[in-house]
């Protein structure tokens, strides 16, 4: 019976013996550190296929182990509040991310981005076969100094990038009012954005507020009209009174115009463009968009191609008033003209010419009279020359006509114009 025990525990320490990894290869001899404690080190040991991937494994948690050390000093002494489930892995994730930066920034504290093999105190690997799996894996074992000093450091860096959080977010939110261009809103945001990722206190919730704030601002942005000429608008962004700037090139499109080019005047943008190929449509149009983080802001801006044409004709009949006579003649009289304008542009009569049959030519010169705006407008024209009754008078004709010219110039384009009067119909009070 003691040999069929013996021959069992035998076979079991040799099955025990079979599912042991066996070291093939090693740094040297194993050191009394491997696995154990020490003040002010460190000790870890990582896995990998590779010795390379054990080693980078290792340095992993080295890091791992400082910033925990650094999240428990922190919690220990803070005011933050944050359930015991959550606190570690938060504080973890945003002193990796903050304390590397202070680290690379100002070169004090060469933990996290300084961890490398080279500070390390010792180091020993082993690689091990198992025979069970066929295979191969490889163990490094790291003694990193870090002492309490060290620790101090760091979380001395820790707080102060904290704090230096805290005002920069109170800046951010004091500028959302202030702010003059789409690039610094969009600048603020991105910051706004990478504290939001850092902060795991009720300040994160602060960070979406104004974050939203900054969203709101860039969907409030306005195109406003600065001058609109024909062939050349002029806008500028606003939001209420204030004038925001952007270097951002607006999308510029437009049914019928040819958009020939786009000027950043700082103050305000100019768009130039081609209104050959557009009809007289009320509806002609720039549009102008943007796009501003999620915000979409676009604007028509209405031409009208005939703003710059002028145009006149005479419908109604000439009318001949007298103001003195005698048996004969009309010794002085004043003649009132309705003219109907088709466009808007402004137009300075010059010169009126009027011919009945049987007088010398009437000529009216240096009048010089400016009207505006389509639809009727009155010119009144005072006649000193005395003009014969019988001759004159439409009284009585079955079709009383004159001819003649009036010359104007376009005030919006400096062209010179003439309208002929041709059998224009008269009328007179003698």
């Amino acid at each position: 019976m003691k040999k069929i025990i013996c021959a069992a525990l035998l076979i079991l320490s040799g099955f025990g013996a079979f599912a042991q990894p066996k070291v093939v290869d090693k740094s040297g001899r194993k050191p009394d550190w491997v696995n154990g404690l020490e003040k002010e080190f460190i000790i870890v040991v990582g896995s990998g296929s590779t010795i390379d991937m054990a080693q980078n494994s290792a340095l992993m948690l080295i890091k791992q182990n400082i910033v925990l050390s650094v999240a428990d000093n922190v919690k220990a002494k803070s005011e933050l509040k944050k359930e015991e489930s959550s606190y570690n892995n938060s504080v973890s994730t945003f002193l990796e991310k903050y304390t590397s930066q202070v680290s690379s920034e100002s070169g004090k504290v060469s933990y996290l981005q300084g961890v490398s093999l080279s500070n390390a105190s010792e180091y020993y690997w082993e690689k091990q076969y198992d025979k069970s799996n066929k295979q191969t894996k490889y163990y490094y074992h790291i003694k990193y100094p870090f002492s309490e000093f060290e620790m101090k450091k760091l979380v001395s860096d820790f707080r102060m990038r904290d704090r230096e959080m805290t005002e920069n977010l109170d800046r951010l939110e004091a500028e959302a009012e202030i702010v003059t261009s789409i690039e610094e809103m969009e600048k603020n945001l991105s910051e706004l954005k990478t504290l939001q990722e850092a902060f795991i206190d009720a300040r994160k919730d602060k960070v979406n507020m104004v974050m939203a704030r900054y969203q709101s601002i860039l969907q409030s942005v306005e195109l406003v009209e600065v001058d609109n000429s024909i062939g050349s608008l002029k806008f500028t962004l606003r939001l209420g009174n204030r004038t925001i700037s952007t270097v951002k090139k607006p999308l510029v499109k437009s049914d019928c115009a040819r958009i020939n080019g786009t000027k950043n005047n700082v103050s305000d943008w100019e768009i130039s463009y081609d209104y050959d190929n557009c009809y007289e449509d009320p509806e002609n149009n720039i549009l102008v968009s943007y796009r501003f983080g999620n915000a979409n802001v676009s604007k028509k801006f209405f031409f009208d191609v005939a703003a710059k044409k002028a145009k006149m004709y005479v419908s109604e009949a000439v009318r001949f008033t007298k103001v003195d006579e005698d048996a004969d003649n009309i010794l002085s009289s004043s003649c009132s003209l309705t003219l109907i304008f088709k466009y808007d542009a402004p137009i300075i009569i010059e010169k009126v010419t009027l011919e009945l049959q049987g007088v010398a030519p009437m000529i009216f010169e240096g009048i010089n009279q400016s009207f505006s705006g389509k639809g009727n407008h009155d010119l009144k024209l005072n006649i000193a020359t005395p003009l014969p009754k019988m001759v004159t008078t439409a009284t009585g004709k079955s079709n009383p006509v004159l001819s003649g010219t009036i010359q104007y110039k376009n005030q919006t384009s400096g062209e010179s114009l003439t309208y002929r009067l041709y059998n224009q119909k008269y009328s007179t009070n003698w």
